[in-house]
């Protein structure tokens, strides 16, 4: 922020200050508090003795109360029209009616539990136009709410209303303007250096700005004006997320744990209430609520504070900053929440302090922030300077283990390739291995247009062995069927692959059909002859098996799996018709 846009700030809080201290007049009015549902009339009837008197200078201010509170004003007849405004939107029931010469002339009803348009002047606020400017008049006020019952009152003229109206809309937008452009910016070096402190501050200057703005009114009347319902909802869930996000961003930004053990479990647990009051805020009573979130705000705040100077103390020179923008915000939220507890007066310093310590608070984090990016900044240039030295220096060793390491790595890769294309069980190739191997040789002979052949083995009634003997006998059959069947492969070109569970192919390039047959028929025989023995003690077992075989010339405009196609039908066949068999493929399908 510039040194003029900083003085004009500072202007227009003096402005602010001055128009909310000196443009209404002072005036005496009485207040009652009942407990029963009074009609005007009741109220009107009531004793002189029931009533108290205070004045529109100090406000009326109750905190937390069930009952419902009337406000009897008069007015003196003026030679100018007159606006009373009751400068709390939070009120759930207000309702004004308006008496002249004994008789009520005008009532009206309204409140932030009712649709925004129930209100007579379109306004934040509750505003009300007093209906005469000749005749005294008396202001009968009924409040009622289930929140802090806070009813400042000020009449004024309506030109003065309206230049006071241009001060305090203006201020709201200068706020909002403020957070908003905070926000993009760091959300923007969030997104650039990809650290979680930028993120945890950008959702705390949007939830806090967004619970100040629906203090003022701002977010019913622009927001959700034809959903009062939101509103029971809104502000203690709000509040409690702010309480939540601006926790964890002071323990992210802080590095508290690195710094204070207590500290960081103090915050932590104010962080996981402020959470439960989130939750609480949608489903419990608004009341009991705000009341909570009230407090916790009054011991968060001050606890943050003190865990700031702490850790500054400590050694961590980002707290300086922190205490710096965090005592403004002290400042405002204890205005705040004693405010709403009753246990202060309203006035322009519990209303526009608590929006000024956020904007001051977030203008300082955020050049805290900025020079937060340039300590990190040094620290890196710092580690790679020594990670160049360090690297220098490891270069001057580095070349003369190359070569030692690079004979063993390359001993190792091998033994990796070959586990990975090797059966672990069988120690045969696998079905990786075996598509590989289908691909190259068709690749290769499509250019020779010589036979490819495939052999794919079932061992019968496997399931049965795996039943019967166990599954450590059925492993044992699995190798000593691959042992035989690798005993039949002559050939270095031909490839025997374990297929699938008890399934097995064998992969003859340049082997034509009659050849693939009589390579199959003694597999087949010699799977039949050879009864096996199992590390189990039972008898050997005997198993026969059924092949399927295919031939084909491989063309580039057929595809390799065709083979396997034509093997696995063969070999269904011969599962089919009776098994321990060869069945060649039958290609007029």
């Amino acid at each position: 922020m510039t040194r003029n846009a900083f003085q004009k700030v500072c202007l227009l809080i003096i402005l602010l200050f001055t128009s909310a201290m000196s443009s209404a007049q002072t005036l005496t009015y009485q207040w009652v508090e009942v407990f029963d549902d009074l009609s005007i009339q009741d109220l009107r009837a009531l004793p002189k003795s029931h009533w108290q008197t205070i004045t529109t200078e100090k406000n009326l201010n109750k905190g937390f109360s069930d009952g419902a509170f009337w406000v009897k004003l008069e007015l003196s007849p003026q030679s100018f029209n007159q606006m009373l405004e009751i400068a709390y939107p939070l009120l759930d029931e207000v309702s004004i009616y308006w008496e002249r010469g004994g008789e009520i002339i005008e009532a009206h009803h309204t409140g932030d539990s009712l649709p925004f348009n129930s209100r007579p002047i379109n306004h934040r606020n509750f505003v009300f136009s007093v209906p005469t400017v000749n005749d005294s008049v008396i202001a009968w006020i009924r409040v009622h709410t289930s929140g802090s019952v806070q009813v400042p009152i000020t009449v004024s003229s309506s030109i003065q209303f309206l230049a006071d109206e241009q001060v305090g809309f203006g201020w709201q937008a200068m706020f909002f303007g403020i957070v908003a452009a905070l926000a993009l910016y760091n959300f923007i070096l969030f997104i650039i250096v990809r650290q979680s402190t930028y993120l945890w501050y950008v959702l705390t200057v949007l939830i806090t700005s967004l619970v100040q703005l629906n203090f003022k009114g701002l977010l019913f009347q622009f927001l959700w004006p034809d959903w009062p319902l939101l509103n029971q909802y809104f502000t203690v869930s709000a509040v409690g997320a702010a309480l939540f996000f601006t926790l964890t961003f002071a323990m992210n930004f802080l590095s508290v744990r690195q710094f204070s053990i207590g500290g960081d479990r103090a915050l932590n647990t104010f962080r996981y209430m402020a959470l439960l009051l989130v939750v609480y805020g949608i489903v419990g009573s608004y009341q009991l609520g705000i009341v909570m979130v009230s407090g916790l705000a009054a011991l968060v705040t001050p606890a943050a504070w003190i865990v700031g100077l702490l850790v500054w103390r400590r050694g961590q020179v980002l707290a300086g900053f922190y205490v710096l923008a965090w005592t403004p915000l002290l400042l405002g939220h204890l205005a705040l929440a004693v405010s709403k507890l009753g246990l202060a007066p309203i006035g322009a310093f519990t209303e526009f302090v608590p929006q000024a310590g956020v904007a001051l608070e977030a203008i300082l984090l955020s050049f805290a922030l900025a020079y937060r990016i340039n300590i990190e900044r040094q620290k890196r240039q710092q580690a790679q300077a020594l990670a160049l030295k360090t690297q220098r220096e490891a270069n001057l060793t580095l070349e003369a283990r190359v070569m030692e390491r690079t004979e063993e790595l390359q001993k190792v890769n091998d033994k990796l390739k070959a586990v990975s294309l090797t059966d672990g069980l069988t120690q045969v190739a696998n079905r990786r291995r075996f598509d590989e191997k289908l691909d190259e040789e068709w690749t290769r002979l499509i250019r020779s247009e010589q036979e490819l052949s495939l052999i794919i083995i079932d061992i019968d009634y496997f399931k049965k062995v795996n039943d019967t003997f166990g599954h450590l006998a059925g492993d044992d059959c699995l190798v000593a069927v691959s042992n035989l069947i690798n005993n039949e492969v002559k050939r270095t070109e031909d490839l025997l692959a374990r297929y699938g569970g008890e399934e097995f192919a064998v992969l003859l390039p340049t082997t034509t059909s009659d050849e693939a047959m009589l390579i199959a028929e003694r597999i087949r025989q010699a799977v039949e002859l050879s009864p096996i023995t199992t590390s189990q003690d039972i008898a050997p077992i005997k198993l026969t098996i059924s092949l399927g075989v295919a031939t084909l010339i491989p063309d580039q405009n057929a595809r390799c799996q065709n083979l396997i196609k034509f093997a696995d039908e063969a070999l269904y066949s011969a599962k089919a018709s009776g098994r321990n068999r060869v069945v060649v493929a039958n290609y007029e399908k």
